[in-house]
């Protein structure tokens, strides 16, 4: 049986949405452990919720942990965006700062998770799933 995805990628005034579908009746579903998020609004320090928990997540999966052990920590992530996911955050920057941060003129890590950086999160997803 053949497998089909397919991604939309819809542009908000609040940012942007990700949302990877099987399509076509009787197609098979794709796994992976990525974890697939969808995050519709910029992320600071302060905000909350389901799409923080989703970001620890992808942090901690794409091993820019959030927390060795507790709160934040692989399998323990929260829906709060705290100090330690910021500092993930900054660190997932950096190592990918010639899509992130250079296009944008920075040059470090802010910790602000907006568009630039949702863009990166939607490409690595793509290539982890072999989507083109």
């Amino acid at each position: 049986m053949n497998t089909y995805i397919t991604s939309r990628i819809a542009v908000t005034a609040t940012g942007i949405a990700l949302a990877i579908l099987p399509f076509l009746a009787g197609a098979q579903a794709i796994t992976t452990t990525i974890p697939l998020c969808e995050i519709t609004r910029n992320l600071s320090v302060g905000a909350t919720g389901e799409d923080v928990r989703c970001l620890q997540r992808y942090l901690n999966w794409a091993g820019f942990q959030v927390s060795a052990s507790g709160a934040g920590s692989p399998g323990n992530e929260t829906q709060y965006f705290g100090e330690r996911t910021r500092a993930a955050v900054v660190r997932w920057q950096n190592a990918n700062a010639a899509s992130v941060l250079t296009p944008l003129g920075l040059t470090a890590g802010t910790g602000f998770w907006g568009s630039a950086s949702f863009a990166k999160y939607v490409l690595i997803v793509r290539a982890a799933l072999g989507v083109a």
